[in-house]
């Protein structure tokens, strides 16, 4: 057993034992990729050196970790988002300048917006990137739709990170991607809602748990905890596969004060323990 924080945090908020199974695995490589706060990951250094490519299920304008990661791997990022595209940046930059305009904003303001504008077009022209406007799905319906099938086997990538954060849609696809356990070496999920898709959840988590370790969690504070089980309402998890970690060694509390940051820095981040 091992705890990285117990020197310095004493915590009251004991996840119900029927979670146990969500107690991660010790490993002494954890780096942080991304924002300080929101935005920000936490996986083991080696994955990163010892993957080909990113598959990134959810962008949301914030293309921190996706630079990280390209910067530290020199490695190719494949983005899939629905949500981002050009119409509504420039929507937003016109309605801020006409406010301007009318005395009714600042130039600063009406600066992020065309800031943020051109940060995407940037970004997504990129040579390392290669973006999709579109939702990734177990089964198209749609034609915004793309299925994880297609996306996961089109690749010839043998040791891929994928970064989940589809805001409820990693209900859907999860199951899918044991499937590809030997392409993809490190899940890095949040899973949103927890509180209404409980057994949903716990059968997913116990699913990967086939083929993946879990190595580190926080709670995003932007939720509370779920009142009676003390885990977090928007939990974000990283998996790795089982074949790249043996250890009896786990840790129970957090969050990590060496790592981890609240994803809303004006409040408190979530602290929540497993029972020993």
């Amino acid at each position: 057993w091992f705890d990285s924080t117990s020197r310095y945090q004493t915590f009251m908020n004991i996840i119900l034992s029927d979670f146990n199974f969500l107690k991660p695995s010790y490993h002494h490589n954890l780096i942080r990729m991304g924002n300080k706060n929101d935005g920000g990951y936490i996986l083991p250094e080696e994955i990163i050196k010892n993957s080909d490519a990113m598959l990134s299920f959810g962008y949301g304008y914030d293309c921190s970790f996706e630079l990280d990661y390209i910067y530290r791997s020199n490695n190719v990022v494949i983005i899939y988002d629905h949500t981002c595209g050009y119409l509504k940046l420039i929507k937003n930059f016109l309605k801020y300048l006409k406010k301007f305009i009318l005395l009714r904003k600042r130039a600063k303001d009406v600066k992020l917006h065309y800031d943020k504008l051109i940060n995407h077009h940037n970004f997504i022209n990129s040579k390392m990137i290669t973006f999709f406007k579109k939702k990734v799905v177990r089964q198209v319906k749609k034609n915004i739709d793309v299925g994880i099938n297609e996306i996961v086997q089109s690749k010839n990538y043998k040791n891929i990170i994928l970064k989940c954060d589809i805001e409820g849609g990693e209900y859907e696809i999860m199951n899918e991607l044991t499937k590809y356990n030997k392409k993809i070496s490190c899940i890095l999920v949040e899973f949103h809602q927890i509180d209404k898709n409980i057994k949903n959840f716990k059968d997913i988590i116990n699913n990967l748990l086939n083929f993946y370790t879990i190595v580190h969690l926080h709670g995003n504070n932007h939720d509370s905890l779920i009142e009676g089980l003390n885990i977090p309402k928007t939990l974000e998890i990283t998996f790795v596969k089982n074949d790249f970690l043996n250890t009896d060694e786990y840790v129970t509390k957090f969050p990590n004060i060496f790592l981890d940051n609240p994803n809303n820095p004006t409040i408190k981040d979530l602290e929540f323990e497993f029972k020993n």
